[in-house]
């Protein structure tokens, strides 16, 4: 058999195959996608700061996971292999889980992740709960929170972002409800992305979820699973997560400019004992959660 490159033919071995293969990678690491963060006036220490003031606010908002549990550890460890792959500023990424029924997750500014239950119980597989985590990786590189919050130019609003998301990841009536409580209407609503960031984070968080050895179709696929069960814009993540419209077809075009891993990762066991470890929790509703319920049956 003769291989062809550039005009030249040679005899196949395993010198050439090496270099066909050089030349191939190459020639997909130069389509990847390439997006820079937004422009904004806060400096990554700034960002942390403000990431971890609204995270205190999260907790004192809604009912999370504590850090001893086997669900939060697997999130974490789950995180961090994805984090590892992260580009631009190495952000002191930190995961969480709340324990709130709601498709939905929710990046703060400095890399604070807050990931509802609810979503770990939708994920078919490991590749698709990546792929939300991925895609919530990619919105603190970009910055997108904090450029929202900055576009209102009220101090206030930077300052209840917590608030805010804690808002946001109860979605629905209990997230009006919560709205409503903290005075922040107005606020929830700038946060939610628009299609460009969200597009924006689709095609770079398929990069990490490539990057980090899981097959990268995970991401479309939980898109569409939740599309499929409620419909465009019927659930609350496909809501404050607007479909930038083809999401399949640009993710699966950026997706054809990687090099195909015969061994890519579908799912794992620790995938497997963390949906057996959820399968007789009751996760909080949001009018649960709204009502402060949660708050007098916690044991913390």
């Amino acid at each position: 058999m003769q291989i062809r490159i550039g005009g030249f033919q040679t005899l196949r071995s395993p010198g050439w195959l090496l270099l066909v293969a050089f030349l191939l990678q190459a020639q997909y690491s130069y389509a990847r996608v390439e997006i820079l963060p937004c422009k904004n006036n806060f400096s990554p220490e700034q960002q942390i700061e403000l990431g971890q003031k609204a995270m205190r606010q999260v907790y004192a908002t809604m009912p999370v996971l504590p850090d001893s549990s086997a669900i939060t550890q697997y999130v974490r460890n789950l995180g961090q292999k994805l984090a590892s792959q992260a580009t631009g500023y190495k952000w002191p990424y930190e995961f969480h889980v709340a324990n709130v029924a709601d498709i939905n997750a929710f990046a703060l500014p400095g890399g604070v992740m807050f990931v509802n239950l609810g979503t770990i119980q939708a994920a078919a597989n490991e590749a698709q709960l990546a792929g939300v985590m991925a895609h919530e990786i990619s919105h603190v590189i970009l910055q997108h929170s904090v450029c929202n919050a900055a576009k209102q130019q009220k101090v206030g609003l930077i300052a209840g972002l917590g608030q805010i998301a804690a808002g946001v990841l109860l979605g629905g009536a209990g997230g009006q409800l919560a709205q409503q409580g903290i005075g922040m209407t107005a606020g929830l609503g700038s946060l939610k992305m628009s299609r460009g960031a969200e597009k924006e984070a689709d095609l770079l968080g398929v990069g990490i979820l490539y990057d980090a050895d899981f097959d990268p179709r995970g991401m479309s696929q939980f898109f569409e699973t939740i599309q499929a069960k409620y419909g465009a814009g019927g659930s609350q993540f496909m809501s404050d997560h607007p479909n930038p419209g083809n999401r399949s077809e640009y993710v699966d075009k950026e997706i054809a400019a990687f090099i195909p891993k015969p061994n890519s990762i579908t799912t794992t066991p620790a995938f497997a004992n963390a949906q057996k470890e959820i399968t007789g929790m009751r996760a909080y509703t949001a009018r649960e959660v709204s009502s402060g319920i949660w708050k007098k049956q916690s044991p913390n």
